[in-house]
């Protein structure tokens, strides 16, 4: 705890020594800068979180918490009133908070399946009839036909939906007291349905919990939770959907959901302006963004701002502890594609509003740059004279004239991938950058911003919170020293390489396929494992695909962008670049005022070093084939890479 003192004083007095030590030459720029929520919100019920294979069944968000004893053997709802219906064909109102005060509505006997849909209560019975009733008259049953070989049963949009004995998922359009039934697509053995309007949710005969789209036919069912022995530890049996929640019996208890997370997942944007030039700077706690997705990000800013497209740099942070938020298609099907809702509705949404709130609310601020080193990391895949690693850690302060409004950004590369106690492998986090972040912000900072930089071989060498707290008191450190002043004019530039594609022929793509195919997990309801197996057939359908299309990339682009803010040179590369890309693009200007940062505005694959592409290690070899890309980066990327910007010299 002194220590922690120590720290807030030390940075007390480095603001302090900032303010005073402005000169009356220095640029004065507009800083604005903006924090918002990206935490999974009730419109989804379950995330998969990215950056690891492992476990091969995925990870997942959801948890869950006890509401007490319901015996219950149905569950529906109907306008957010949830109904049971007990063993004997008793049927209660339940109020979720205080189960004691469920009320006894009326019964129907042999009650086995209830569905809710446009203010109506559905019930199936054992002989399959199929019953009716107005909850708000009293529930006066009356049968409008059967179904027969019912296994679970659920309310979805404006139909109706059964699963049956013979694993077919049944659309009931309703007309009335007239329910006409279509196949819309099969399943594994789902012994409960949960719908809402845009997606049904079911639970298999080995607790498996699933998701779809509604509607849509033919359509795989998406893992989103199993009984992972840690933050899901219930067997379920019932689910009902409401607004915000699942909820769940299990073992003769009733359980909500929730999505089990620190709720500190953001983004957080730093728009500096000079004139009529404008640079904006946007950190986000997730595992990567696909290039697609950045770019119409800036196209709507240059839509609603008149913001040039390369003067936004989006950068991510790596957490492997938030939801997918990319395309990673070799990955087990919950990793295969970003969750649209959480994509569209949450995150996109908040760069958006982050972009405009920084743009909105800027101030005049001086502007300073820091270096220093840092020991948080260490070199995961190379030994000896190539176990190189780049410390530095630098940083932007930010300062209104009056010392009033502060801003940090700070940049170092190191994989943020390790846990610590109370924050395990399956709880949504920022990891070390936000526990960083949150000790600078209790120290009368602002804001705080994180830049991720070229850690693609660079792992912790202790627990998160351990992480960020060192590195928290090297940002610190950095603020006590005497930081140079940061002047001149803003330019910015976006530039791109294609880097050759080497793509194995087709016959050497099947003899994979054909040696993968025999071990490959293909009955995991909701998609297969997350195995080296899996990962050879589905890379290898992929690029046989590209083959029969005439598709195969000739070419895998490098994005390079450059912010100049006044005299920093901000360099962004996309995808996971090596510790050496920082050392090597800083040397091209000596003594110059020059950050790197890597996973920015897209995040393709790895980008290595030729130590990794010759030993064929993870990040020069394997890890292509879990991003799904034709081949990995040849010998001399480096080079050209770096050469690049050196000729390009923005």
């Amino acid at each position: 705890m002194k220590s922690y003192y120590l720290l807030i004083l030390s940075l007390f007095l480095a603001s302090c020594k900032q303010s005073m030590h402005v000169s009356n030459q220095q640029t004065l720029y507009e800083v604005g800068s903006s924090v918002v929520s990206i935490e999974p919100t009730g419109e989804t019920v379950s995330l998969g979180l990215a950056g690891y294979g492992a476990p091969p069944l995925g990870r997942f968000t959801i948890t869950w918490d006890d509401k007490g004893v319901l015996e219950g053997i149905a569950m529906c709802n109907v306008d957010e009133a949830i109904y049971a219906a007990t063993p004997n064909g008793d049927i209660y109102l339940i109020d979720t908070e205080e189960l004691q005060k469920n009320k006894k509505v009326g019964s129907l006997p042999d009650v086995k399946f209830m569905a809710g849909l446009n203010g109506l209560l559905y019930a199936v019975d054992n002989e399959g009839n199929l019953w009716v009733s107005n909850p708000k008259s009293g529930l006066r049953w009356k049968r409008i036909g059967s179904v027969q070989g019912v296994t679970a049963f659920t309310g979805s949009d404006e139909n109706l939906y059964v699963f049956t004995a013979e694993n077919e998922l049944l659309m009931g359009m309703v007309n009335g007291e007239t329910i006409s039934w279509i196949s819309i697509g099969k399943g594994p053995n789902i012994i409960s349905l949960a719908g809402d309007h845009q997606r049904i949710y079911a639970v298999t005969e080995d607790n498996f919990l699933l998701q779809r789209r509604v509607k849509r036919q033919n359509e795989d069912w998406q893992r989103i939770g199993y009984n992972n022995g840690d933050t899901y530890t219930i067997d379920v049996k019932q689910i009902v959907r409401t607004k915000e929640r699942l909820y769940a019996i299990a073992s003769d208890r009733l359980y909500a959901s929730h999505h089990h997370t620190e709720g500190k997942l953001s983004v957080r944007s730093m728009a500096v302006k000079k004139d009529a030039d404008v640079a904006v700077i946007v950190s986000l706690d997730v595992c990567g963004l696909d290039h697609s997705f950045t770019q119409s990000i800036r196209k709507e800013m240059l839509e609603r701002r008149d913001i040039p497209e390369s003067s936004i740099m989006i950068n991510s942070s790596h957490t492997h502890f938030a939801p997918t938020t990319q395309t990673w298609i070799t990955w087990g099907i919950q990793n295969h594609y970003p969750d649209s809702l959480y994509l569209n509705n949450v995150v996109r949404k908040a760069v958006i509003r982050s972009i405009e709130e920084a743009l909105d609310n800027v101030t005049p601020s001086y502007l300073s740059f820091g270096r220093d080193t840092t020991n948080i990391g260490f070199n995961r895949s190379l030994r000896g004279e190539l176990s190189i690693y780049d410390n530095s850690v630098d940083v932007i302060q930010a300062v209104s004239p009056d010392g009033k409004n502060k801003t940090v950004l700070f940049l170092t590369g190191c994989h943020p991938v390790f846990t610590d106690q109370g924050s395990g492998h399956y709880s949504a986090s920022p990891n070390f950058p936000g526990y960083a972040r949150e000790i600078l912000e209790r120290t009368g900072v602002n804001n705080t911003l994180f830049l991720q930089g070229c850690a693609g071989d660079i792992n912790p060498l202790k627990p998160f919170r351990t992480s960020g707290i060192d590195l928290a008191a090297d940002v610190i450190r950095v603020l006590g020293k005497e930081m140079k002043p940061v002047n001149g004019n803003i330019t910015h530039y976006i530039d791109s390489i294609g880097i050759p594609v080497h793509p194995w022929d087709k016959e050497k793509i099947e003899a994979l396929r054909e040696k993968n195919i025999k071990d490959v997990r293909q009955n995991i309801p909701g998609g297969c494992e997350s195995s080296l197996p899996n990962r050879e057939v589905r890379w290898s359908d992929i690029m046989l695909r590209h083959y029969d299309k005439g598709t195969m990339p000739k070419e895998m682009p490098v994005y390079i962008q450059t912010l100049n803010i006044g005299d920093w040179k901000l360099i962004g590369l996309s995808r996971e670049a090596t510790t050496g890309f920082g050392m090597a693009v800083r040397n091209i200007w000596p003594g110059q005022k020059v950050s790197v940062a890597a996973y920015t505005n897209d995040v393709a694959s790895y980008l290595a070093t030729d130590p990794h592409i010759g030993a064929k290690d993870y990040e020069g070899y394997g890890s292509f084939f879990w991003y799904g890309q034709p081949s990995p980066f040849p010998l001399g990327v480096f080079k050209t890479v770096v050469e690049a910007i050196e000729h390009n010299n923005r």
